[in-house]
């Protein structure tokens, strides 16, 4: 992961919008499928309502 990147991937894991891909690794050169992007928006929206 790019070094610019990494501080993102932590705030998102820290928000727990994502978690990875186990072992805690993100691959932010990967591809994401329609169920991960809808997972993540549905955690956003979950985030917006607290």
């Amino acid at each position: 992961m790019p070094a610019w990147a990494k501080g993102a991937a932590a705030a998102l894991k820290k928000l727990e919008l994502m978690e990875g891909t186990g072992a805690n690794q993100f691959h932010a050169d990967g591809e994401a499928t329609r169920a991960e992007v809808v997972t993540v928006l549905l955690r956003m929206l979950k985030q917006e309502n607290k």
